[in-house]
């Protein structure tokens, strides 16, 4: 139980909000996987869109992950004309969690980009709301980056 709540605790599960907590409660406890489409069952991860000049923008984002040391970006398809850029990125584990395959795609236009996120965690059991948590920190990183650096 202890661990079980710790678990939680670390997370920064939230448990009223929307849609509730059974149903919070059911993705905490039976998923390791968390990503940003409209099918993901929890509204505050969603896909996430950056204004400004997509270089700049680009610039912020890879700075937001660098804010986590410990992260390794292992695949970069660098900004192709046309077509999204993929970055795959290695997220440790610790003494609470096991180590997870965080996806980024990024997709970039005029305006800005578009950003979407895929985490998977490498156990194969419930993770307590990890991957969530990690999706979540990253678009703060990324978010206190533009404020320092706006990208215009």
């Amino acid at each position: 139980m202890v661990y079980f709540a710790g678990d939680l605790i670390a997370n920064n599960a939230s448990f009223f909000a929307p849609p509730g907590p059974w149903k919070r409660m059911t993705v905490y406890l039976t998923m390791h996987s968390a990503w940003t489409s409209s099918d993901y069952p929890l509204p505050e991860v969603g896909a996430q869109d950056y204004m400004g000049v997509p270089a700049k923008v680009r610039e912020d984002i890879l700075a937001g992950i660098k804010h986590f040391g410990s992260w390794k970006v292992v695949s970069d398809t660098g900004s192709l004309p046309g077509s999204p850029e993929i970055l795959e990125i290695f997220v440790p584990g610790n003494f609470w969690r096991s180590s997870e395959h965080l996806t980024l795609t990024m997709i970039s236009d005029k305006y800005g980009i578009h950003l979407m996120a895929k985490s998977d965690s490498t156990a194969l059991h419930a993770d307590f709301g990890a991957t969530r948590n990690t999706i979540l920190r990253l678009f703060h990183a990324i978010e206190n980056q533009i404020a320092i650096h706006p990208p215009v």
